[in-house]
């Protein structure tokens, strides 16, 4: 079964995964996704390391960060260097 053209990832965490608005845990929380959550994944960036795990997701549909640590991803997620602007949120 070939990759998506869009990544996306799952949540495998069992508590879940918080969103932040920024790719750190001292940035504000804007919510939560629970296990099992599929995500679109925009782009990534090397930041804050969460046990061993230095990557975050910036999500497809809003302009949030989670810890890679906590998500299964499928595809290739580009560097947020190398990312196509996301469209503008309206």
């Amino acid at each position: 079964m070939p990759s998506p053209a869009q990544p996306f990832g799952t949540v495998v965490s069992s508590t879940g995964v918080n969103l932040r608005r920024y790719p750190s845990t001292d940035s504000s929380l804007v919510g939560n996704l629970n296990h099992g959550a599929e995500i679109g994944l925009h782009s990534k960036v090397h930041a804050q390391t969460i046990d061993g795990n230095s990557i975050w997701y910036l999500l497809r549909d809003q302009a949030v960060w989670v810890a890679a640590r906590h998500v299964d991803n499928t595809g290739e997620v580009p560097l947020s260097k190398d990312a196509q602007p996301a469209a503008p949120q309206g």
